[in-house]
C-alpha cells in the first residue's frame, strides 16, 4: 500500500519584548521572541521570568562561557532541550526528542541571522530564507513545524539593573556592584527558555503536543553593541 505524503503545516509568529509589542506572521499560536540590543548604559531593570529563577542549573560541562573561539552547538542544543523538557514536564507535556536535522536547520538559521545582523524568520538567503526551505534542505520530514527565534547579549546584561558607567566590556550590576559575567551555555539556555515561557505565544509553541522533536542553534555577532549579540533559533517538528 502506497504511503501517503506527510501533511505539512508551518506556523510562526512574532513578538518583540523590548516594548511588549506583539505582531504575528502566518498562523497564530506559535511564536518567536526577541531581546533587542537595549540601551544598557542606562540603569535598566527587566524582570526575570519565574521559570528562570526556580529551575536548577545543569551540570559542570554546561558552565563554560560561550566566548570560546569555537562554539559548541551540540552542547547548546542539549542544554536548551533540557530546560525546554523541564518546562514541558512541569505542565504535563511529553518530552521533546533531540533531532539532528532540526538542530542543523536551527544552527544554519542562527548563523545566517548573525551574519546579516537580522532577527527574522525570513532572510534573503538562497534555499534557506524560509522555515520550510530550511527543513527541506536538511531533510526534515514533518506534518507540523514551528520556529522560535530570539536575541540575547554575550554578557548577562538582561534581567538585572546595569550601572551607567562601563569600561570596554567590563560592566557592573547597579544593585550589587559586581561584574557582569559572560553567559555560559547553561545560563544562555536557561534565559532563552525562561523568556519564551513568559510569553503566551512562545509558551504555546514550546508546550505544544503537536511537536515531538526539536533542535536548537545559536550564533554570535561579536561586533554587536555592548560586546556582542547572540542570535537564537529553536525549530520544532511533529
Amino acid at each position: 500500500m502506497r504511503e501517503k505524503p506527510p501533511i505539512r503545516r508551518v506556523r510562526v509568529s512574532g513578538m518583540e519584548t523590548k516594548a511588549s509589542q506583539a505582531d504575528s506572521v502566518g498562523e497564530p499560536g506559535l511564536g518567536t521572541f526577541e531581546m533587542r540590543s537595549l540601551v544598557i548604559l542606562f540603569c535598566l531593570a527587566l524582570v526575570q521570568p519565574a521559570f528562570g529563577s526556580e529551575t536548577r542549573g545543569l551540570g559542570a560541562k554546561f558552565q563554560k562561557p560561550i566566548t570560546g573561539e569555537t562554539l559548541d552547538l551540540k552542547l547548546f542544543d542539549e542544554a536548551v532541550t533540557a530546560y525546554a523538557n523541564a518546562a514541558r514536564k512541569a505542565h504535563g507535556a511529553t518530552p521533546l526528542k533531540q533531532d539532528k536535522r532540526l538542530h542543523l536547520a536551527a544552527a544554519a538559521h542562527a548563523h545566517n541571522m548573525a551574519q546579516l545582523r537580522t532577527h527574522s524568520h525570513r532572510l534573503p538567503v538562497a534555499g534557506e530564507g524560509r522555515l520550510s526551505q530550511r527543513m527541506a534542505r536538511n531533510g526534515v520530514r514533518f506534518r507540523t513545524a514551528g520556529e522560535n527565534i530570539g536575541m540575547e547579549k554575550v554578557l548577562r546584561l538582561l534581567g538585572r539593573p546595569i550601572a551607567m558607567r562601563s569600561e570596554g566590556c567590563n560592566f557592573t550590576y547597579a544593585d550589587t556592584g559586581g561584574p557582569v559575567p559572560v553567559h555560559t551555555y547553561d545560563s544562555l539556555a536557561k534565559s532563552a527558555v525562561a523568556r519564551w515561557m513568559a510569553s503566551p505565544k512562545h509558551r504555546a509553541s514550546l508546550l505544544s503536543e503537536n511537536f515531538s522533536r526539536v533542535g536548537h542553534g545559536f550564533a554570535i555577532d561579536r561586533s554587536g553593541p555592548a560586546c556582542g549579540d547572540v542570535y537564537l533559533a529553536q525549530t520544532f517538528a511533529g
